[in-house]
């Protein structure tokens, strides 16, 4: 029995991890840039939570190097991501998709983060603690120094690059589940005149052989070659010196094959990671774009060639069961008049890479539907954080970008109406509007003088949401959802109010009620 006990003792003691990430399909991979949720003019579905689940991951750009945030603070205004909502909004929108399968990964730098001051001020610590609270997967390190990939190859990039893998990847370990991705250039893996690998079958003294070209056109990048003029860039071969230290620590790699000039041989950049990806065990995600490509464009996707390369992919001798997949910039661009979206070129990567023949998944490439979002996701409710009346607490040495978000600060729930600058004071400074009480916090109680005459009863029944008051009129009623937005208010002089529960999705909600020329404050859940 002692020793019985004693084993046990010991298994309590040791932490139970998740497992490495299961890669159980495809990966069908999209950008979703944070900045681009509310727009109105793609004629799509722009919201985050409503991807489809055809899409099993999703790259959500983009996130600061040097972010700052607080642990269980859900306060996301110093991290460069830029949702129109709080940090609660954007854990409930992650928990959603999960729910779906669909992996969200925290994309980081991209093209206008990156900066020489950057580097040293890179706390891993706060990235982790952002990946935690929001439920995030994992990070993809976008490194596009100075804003392109032109002097990436140079050791000093190299070194950043090595960097980045080994210090996260120390505190976000493959055992727990934590995936680490990156976005390189396209011709990254091919051999160049600056890094390359000799050993490979697409070093750079094989260009001649792999593209059966010559070097005519080595440094034209916008003629339409064979893929000779890819061994031409300046990044080409960034990725070796990088993938030779580090490539075990990684877990995707979903290279950006555009923007590299007019090249039609668009698998040989696939080919060259893939050449890797069998030595070091990563996963391999060929990008494209949804046109036109910023530079050019010189070469144009469509849901022909995104087949024909899904289909290159899938039957790759050497990586057939290894499932790797596509990449899009970007899921929410549209054309109209292309019958074509961001949407449908994943629909149709999806369909090829899990075996349907490439002419039935082009004519049902917009073959999918976008289901809006009707509640249920996991958001801050019971995470540990310091939440009152579901808001998070103001914190005054944070800046609050975004309009409308809603904090918590002395039994008062406050929304700033444009940037609030840290130490910009709610009460005490006019960007901030007092929105309603809450008597969650310390010294917040409400009196017993509160409720004479005020005994307010909430029952959530199974398809009504009843408010009654025992003696006096209710004059008028309110309910705000957690973003503090008011999605109900009721002016009649009533004693019993019923709403239908139809009309609101699962979540927390604050009731303000005016009754006899006072207020008095509540909260129920709809689960």
């Amino acid at each position: 029995m002692k020793t019985t006990i004693t084993l046990f003792a010991l298994l309590l003691s040791v932490p139970f991890f998740s497992q490495t990430h299961s890669f159980n399909n495809p990966i069908v991979l999209a950008y979703f840039p944070s900045y681009s949720e509310n727009w109105t003019t793609t004629n799509q579905n722009s919201k985050l939570r409503e991807i489809p689940s055809f899409v099993n991951y999703v790259f959500l750009a983009f996130a600061k190097p040097n972010l700052t945030y607080t642990k269980d603070s859900f306060d996301i205004s110093g991290t460069g991501i830029e949702v129109p909502y709080d940090g609660c909004t954007l854990k409930e929108s992650v928990s959603a998709l999960k729910q779906k399968g669909v992996h969200v990964i925290l994309s980081i730098g991209g093209e206008t983060y990156w900066n020489s001051n950057v580097y040293s001020a890179i706390d891993y610590q706060q990235i982790k603690d952002l990946v935690d609270d929001i439920g995030f997967v994992g990070i993809d390190w976008d490194f596009e120094p100075n804003g392109s990939f032109g002097e990436i190859g140079n050791a000093t990039n190299v070194q950043h690059f090595i960097n980045f893998f080994t210090n996260s990847r120390a505190i976000m370990p493959k055992s727990e589940g934590y995936i680490l991705a990156c976005a390189p250039a396209g011709v990254g893996a091919l051999g160049g005149q600056t890094n390359n690998d000799v050993m490979s079958p697409f070093a750079y003294e094989n260009r001649n052989i792999v593209t059966g070209e010559t070097d005519a056109n080595l440094y034209n990048g916008t003629a339409a070659t064979n893929g000779i003029n890819l061994f031409g860039f300046a990044s080409t071969g960034h990725m070796i010196p990088v993938i030779e230290a580090v490539g075990d620590k990684i877990d995707i790699i979903a290279f950006q094959g555009y923007n590299t000039g007019g090249s039609t041989n668009r698998s040989i950049m696939y080919d060259a990671y893939a050449y890797y990806a069998e030595q070091y065990g990563f996963k391999v995600a060929a990008g494209v774009h949804y046109p036109n490509e910023p530079w050019g464009p010189y070469y144009t996707y469509t849901h022909q060639n995104v087949a024909d390369l899904a289909s290159h992919i899938r039957n790759y001798s050497t990586r057939i069961g290894d499932q790797d997949g596509i990449m899009l910039w970007q899921l929410l661009l549209a054309n109209t008049g292309l019958n074509s979206s961001g949407y449908s070129y994943m629909n149709v990567a999806n369909k090829v890479l899990n075996g349907i023949p490439a002419n039935t998944a082009i004519s049902e490439a917009n073959d999918y539907s976008l289901s809006p979002y009707t509640g249920g996701a996991e958001g801050c409710s019971g995470q540990g954080g310091t939440l009152f009346c579901g808001f998070s607490e103001y914190m005054s040495n944070q800046s609050y970008p975004t309009a409308n978000t809603t904090v918590y600060y002395q039994c008062k729930i406050w929304a700033n109406q444009w940037w609030a600058n840290a130490g910009e004071i709610p009460g005490e400074n006019s960007v901030w509007q007092e929105i309603n009480d809450c008597h969650e916090g310390t010294g917040c109680t409400l009196d017993l003088q509160d409720f004479i005459n005020q005994d307010i009863q909430i029952a959530v029944k199974e398809t009504i949401i009843v408010f009654e008051s025992q003696n006096q009129y209710i004059n008028q009623l309110s309910i705000f959802d957690i973003t503090g937005k008011e999605i109900f208010k009721l002016r009649n002089k009533t004693k019993r109010i019923e709403i239908d529960k139809a009309h609101l999705a699962k979540g927390i909600y604050i009731v303000k009620c005016e009754i006899e020329g006072k207020t008095l404050n509540s909260k129920f859940v709809l689960n």
